[in-house]
């Protein structure tokens, strides 16, 4: 190991100063001319004396200003020792620059008697702090929330940098170390005369560490130090999910949610409490147990929304939550859903039969009636009562004109099935009506004709079709069977990593054997752009935006270029397969146009193609049609450490909009923007704790009065969630750290090696001081030596008196 100097220009030049004294001593000496005289022979004993002491004194004083010349020079070199032999710390001749990044992220923020994790991390950094090198300087940073976007100067003080680890708080947001190890780059971007590197202080959950693993981290060119946290890590309960699985709520009817807890512990535990709220109302408690290791508990709440509670002139919603017995990390102890409440919303259906034509009891029905029936079923009885989705059903024949634009225009679903071949106007239509925020659903079935649909609906991709279709089906319905009939099923592959097709109660083992229940017969075969067609889509004319018709607007967060002028073909994406044949045929296929959705459907629920209709694999249109409806409504749901985007009710000025943060009703203004050239609304910017945000336009002259609650002519509810896996509290331990195979920059510290200072990047950086201490010592023994102590002059009789009494 050796010294690695700042300055090494000054250790040179201490070198080299160092031969002043002797070159001095050598030119000063005294030159003697002999003279033979009687009388000096008696003072030649005395004489022989003197010398040998004015000798050795000469000798001793040249050494020590010989030494403090080069001492000095050392000292104004500054060196330090640079732990060379590891890799991460490499040999540097710069100032170091500690970025420490203290993890605040919710599974940072565990209580225990002696205090939050937070804190113990914050004690952490200020016993490293004091073990930091004079000369450094210091950045702090936190991991996650609006505090980690806030960079600054290095603090060259350790007092401000003290300060700063204090200034930060916790927040219910995830860890994102990508995030700070970027931050951290660009600390280090903006001070290049500084050598840095980071040490990260936090609990060091698996779980982060494990996400930048798999996203393939950075080979920073900085080390970056963790540093271990040995506490084991509490048994944990959270809520895991809660949802509506449907997306919207029925009025009046029966509406289930489903709560999905998860605990992690070693020791099991019994009698859990989960309540159920609505609008922070208990209305019910269910009692669960948890064995000890990893499980899972599925609860359904039943609960019927009053239709007093729906304004029908304006959207509405309500905010519901459910609640567990409060534990050492009550962060995640709660989880919130705001439900949309709609009093009715039309859907149009368009396949070959009229109402009028259609007679079930005679057999003859449209392609799409059982799929009337999934999405709104109705007896005779019930048909003049008000459902959530009101269907509207049209023949192809029924579909053009000013008829189909007005049926269009109040729906946010229309479903296409059974056709043999769309005519170019409905093709047209129906393409404005998904760039427009429409959600188009087109099923094969009865006597669909994939070329005649090839030729009007694909249009190089600028039609309504997801894919080009090949001009020849796999396989023959029913009605033309020969001996040679071979069935094939959905293919289980991939089927459940698409959240349209989990269901609560339900094993994923028991969803398989539900959607793969289904024999099919006869399917259309979707095929991939070729490339010459992808060059002719890119060489085509683009088509000019059209004037918007619809009556609602589709959400602010799917609002495209196109409504804002720009052309069609721009805001065209690329198709996706969501579901399969065991053949390899795709079964579902998404795309999305400008601000709407196309779901394909290469077999329909016609008895003749399928077995679909008389098994419970019919769900599956059931699950990608009811999403496709809730996609079309306002998003209120968030995550936390999320941007909110929403919409103001129309009429609201620049002024007097308020957010009401939860738990602490904190109340801050936000300022309205328009978000098209229509729309105004808010951003919201890094919901940073869960619960329920409250949007409102507060008009008393407190903000903070119930009164102003009273005034306010709309409160817009927005739930913030905390991400599900930071409620996993297994924390990394070295070898689970080596065992993440990451970059040789990243290394692992013990917390006690670090607090004792020996894991420090670059030590010694206060030699310097030791340096001088030792310069002003020489000196000091210089000026005794020169002004010949008695000592000296007894040191030199003494060894004097030993030669002669040898000789």
């Amino acid at each position: 190991m050796f010294p690695v100097f700042v300055a090494s220009g000054f250790a040179i030049a201490g070198a080299v100063m160092m031969a002043g004294p002797a070159l001095i001593h050598l030119m000063n000496r005294n030159r003697y001319r002999t003279i033979h005289w009687a009388a000096m022979d008696f003072l030649l004993e005395a004489m022989q004396s003197n010398r040998r002491l004015l000798r050795i004194r000469d000798m001793l004083l040249m050494l020590l200003r010989a030494l403090a010349l080069l001492l000095f020079g050392l000292a104004l070199a500054r060196p330090y020792f640079s732990a060379s032999s590891d890799t991460a710390l490499p040999g540097t001749s710069k100032p170091p620059h500690a970025i420490l990044v203290i993890d605040n992220s919710m599974s940072n923020s565990l209580e225990s008697i002696s205090g939050s994790t937070l804190d113990a991390s914050k004690t952490q950094a200020r016993d490293f702090l004091d073990k930091l090198p004079a000369s450094s300087q210091i950045s702090v940073l936190a991991l996650c929330g609006s505090q980690s976007r806030r960079l600054t100067d290095p603090f060259t003080s350790r007092t401000d940098a003290a300060d700063a680890l204090d200034k930060i708080t916790a927040t219910d947001a995830p860890g994102q170390l990508a995030h700070a190890l970027n931050q951290a780059r660009r600390l280090a971007e903006q001070t290049p005369s500084l050598s840095p590197y980071v040490v990260i202080f936090g609990d060091q959950q698996a779980a982060q560490w494990q996400r930048l693993a798999r996203g393939n981290p950075p080979e920073e060119e900085m080390p970056v130090i963790l540093v271990g946290n040995e506490t084991p890590a509490p048994d944990n309960a959270w809520v895991e999910e809660f949802g509506l699985p449907d997306g919207l709520a029925e009025i009046g009817m029966p509406s289930r949610l489903v709560a999905r807890v998860r605990y992690r512990g070693a020791q099991p535990r019994a009698n859990v409490a989960v309540t159920f709220q609505v609008r922070d109302n208990e209305v019910e408690t269910k009692f669960i147990d948890f064995p000890e290791g990893d499980s899972v508990r599925t609860l359904a709440f039943d609960y019927v929304f009053d239709p007093m509670e729906v304004d029908p002139t304006r959207a509405s919603s309500i905010p519901l939550s459910v609640h567990l017995t409060g534990d050492a990390l009550p962060a995640d102890d709660s989880r919130w859903l705001v439900v949309p409440l709609v009093a009715s919303t039309p859907v149009v259906f368009i396949d070959q039969w009229s109402d009028a034509e259609e007679s079930p009891a005679l057999g003859r029905i449209g392609e799409t009636w059982i799929l009337r029936q999934l999405l709104c079923p109705q007896t005779d009885s019930q048909r003049n009562e008000p459902h959530l989705i009101q269907p509207i059903h049209l023949s192809q024949r029924e579909a053009t004109g000013e008829a189909l634009r007005a049926a269009l225009r109040d729906a946010r679903l229309t479903v296409v099935a059974g056709i043999e071949a769309p005519s170019v106007e409905l093709v047209t239509m129906l393409r404005s009506y998904v760039d427009q925020g429409g959600q188009l659903a087109i099923a094969a079935g009865g006597s669909f004709d994939p070329q005649a649909w090839n030729d009007v609906a694909w249009l190089q991709g600028e039609g309504i079709l997801p894919k080009p279709l090949a001009a020849d089906p796999i396989g023959q319905s029913l009605n033309n069977v020969t001996d040679d009939l071979q069935p094939f099923r959905i293919s289980s592959k991939g089927l459940l990593d698409h959240s349209y097709f989990r269901l609560a109660d339900l094993e994923e083992t028991q969803l398989i054997d539900l959607y793969t229940d289904a024999l099919f017969f006869k399917t259309i075969v979707p095929t991939d752009p070729n490339e010459t067609e992808q060059a002719n889509k890119t060489n085509a004319p683009a088509l000019p935006a059209e004037e918007k018709w619809l009556t609602w607007t589709p959400p602010v967060a799917t609002i495209t270029a196109s409504e804002s002028g720009e052309t069609l073909a721009a805001t065209a994406m690329p198709a996706s397969t969501i579901a399969q044949f065991d053949n390899g045929v795709d079964f579902v296929v998404e795309r999305r146009i400008g601000s709407g959705r196309i779901a394909f459907f290469s077999s329909g629920v016609s008895p003749q193609w399928s077995t679909l209709p008389s098994t419970n694999a019919v769900l599956i249109f059931d699950r990608v049609l009811r999403n496709q409806l809730a996609s079309t409504f306002q998003r209120f749901n968030f995550d936390v450490g999320e941007n909110a985007l929403l919409p103001l009710p129309p009429g609201v000025g620049d002024s007097n909009i308020h957010l009401e943060a939860p738990d602490s009703g904190l109340v801050s203004s936000v300022s309205p923007r328009f978000l098209n050239e229509e729309t105004r609304g808010v951003l919201i910017d890094n919901l940073e704790s869960a619960g329920v945000y409250w949007l409102s336009d507060r008009r008393a002259s407190d903000p903070a009065s119930d009164m102003a609650d009273a005034n306010a002519t709309f409160q817009i509810p927005i739930s913030a969630t905390p991400t599900a896996w930071e409620s996993q509290l297994e924390r990394l331990d070295e070898a689970s750290f080596t065992a993440l195979n990451l970059p040789p920059q990243y290394q692992w510290k013990a917390g006690q090696t670090l607090a004792a200072g020996s894991a420090l990047p670059g030590s010694g950086h206060a030699w310097w001081q030791w340096l001088i201490i030792v310069v002003i010592v020489l000196l000091i023994v210089e000026m005794t030596v020169a002004a010949m102590p008695s000592w000296l002059a007894w040191i030199v009789d003494r060894r004097s008196e030993s030669a002669g009494a040898a000789s």
